[in-house]
């Protein structure tokens, strides 16, 4: 069985240089990461591969996830890519909360490009070390990736507009 893939792709009307800022500054990066309705931290930001950024969520019902995200390569201003999972408060790695068969961990890749005038991202998760039933599990939930990463963009969109 081929190991799946999600992919999103974006066009943003900014250039290079401020998408990739607003990715790589950790200040900017709390204004818009993550789900519509929620409230992000950046409660670490090491940018360099080995480094660690470390997020808190914020949902409107009170409740809170934390991330972990390790870097794996940082080619400023094209590619970002980092092994991504959800941790406990003090940054251990655990399960994904709303899903004990998501996969513990996934590589996250990110390309900035440049065309007309804009910058188009392209976002792919791949599970890393997932057992089958996880792998078929991460499956099922592209349509709920979709979802979320296009709120994500969404925000990005409006913080990029206005910033």
């Amino acid at each position: 069985m081929t190991t799946p893939s999600f992919t999103i792709t974006r066009v943003f009307d900014a250039s290079r240089e401020r998408v990739w800022a607003a990715w790589t500054d950790p200040e900017r990066l709390a204004a818009w990461f993550g789900p519509k309705e929620t409230k992000g931290t950046v409660l670490e930001y090491d940018l360099r591969p080995g480094g660690v950024w470390r997020g808190r969520m914020d949902a409107p019902d009170g409740s809170a996830m934390f991330s972990k995200f390790v870097f794996e390569q940082v080619d400023p201003p094209s590619r970002l890519m980092w092994i991504h999972g959800f941790a406990d408060e003090h940054g251990a790695r655990i399960r994904a909360p709303f899903a004990p068969l998501f996969p513990l961990e996934l590589r996250t890749t990110v390309t900035f490009a440049e065309v007309d005038g804009g910058t188009r991202i392209t976002l792919e998760w791949v599970p890393l070390d997932a057992s089958s039933e996880e792998e078929a599990f991460f499956s099922s939930m592209m349509d709920s990736m979709t979802g979320g990463w296009t709120g994500s963009f969404d925000q990005l969109d409006a913080y990029l507009a206005q910033s």
